[in-house]
């Protein structure tokens, strides 16, 4: 229990830090800051890439149409979001929802890094291709578009810790396509597949 709240207070501490954070300009014509919530050691963790109208306005990641949709994700393969820990790139909605630039990703990601460590997950899944292509430089992967990459498993160590990583859509991608839910379907359960594979490591060890 004492670890479990050490880890949880490290959260909440990151969570005010983040929204006092004036590193970037992103904070000036925003509602709320959007740190991340969820399981402070949850053995999976998504990172999105940035907050959208709702999320702004909520101060939470991935309530939208496009968080319903990860939750009915989450769901098919018997987790919820109490379970696992929901974080974005950028801790601020970008103005008209524009991506992410190369700015606000670098004042931004000193924070997620550190979430990472704290939280400690055995399985990263990154929801489309800016969180993508952020994570996987560490690992020196470098793809053209998320397409290419989706569902596979990309195992190495991040921030100290072992990982594997796992690259797929971002579930607003979804609603505009709904052909890739199909593929965003078959991206879960490979997340199934390694987060248990990754369960039986741990025991074993």
């Amino acid at each position: 229990m004492v670890e479990d709240a050490g880890g949880t207070a490290a959260i909440e501490k990151l969570a005010a830090a983040i929204a006092e954070c004036r590193r970037c300009p992103l904070w000036m014509n925003t509602s709320h800051a959007v740190p991340g919530e969820g399981n402070a050691h949850a053995s999976l963790m998504f990172i999105g890439e940035a907050p959208g109208k709702q999320e702004d306005l909520t101060g939470r990641p991935f309530v939208g149409r496009a968080g319903r949709l990860l939750d009915d994700l989450l769901a098919g393969i018997g987790l919820s979001r109490e379970s696992v820990f929901i974080a974005n790139i950028v801790k601020h909605r970008p103005p008209g929802n524009r991506d992410p630039r190369p700015e606000d990703i670098r004042a931004c990601t000193p924070y997620l890094e550190e979430q990472i460590r704290t939280v400690g997950p055995k399985v990263i899944v990154m929801l489309g291709r800016h969180s993508s292509r952020y994570i996987l430089s560490h690992l020196h992967v470098e793809f053209d578009r998320i397409t290419e990459i989706r569902g596979r498993v990309y195992r190495g160590v991040l921030f100290g810790r072992p990982v594997s990583l796992i690259p797929t859509l971002h579930p607003a991608a979804a609603l505009y396509n709904p052909g890739y839910r199909e593929a965003l379907e078959e991206d879960f359960r490979v997340i199934e597949r390694e987060l248990a594979a990754a369960d039986v490591s741990t025991t074993k060890d």
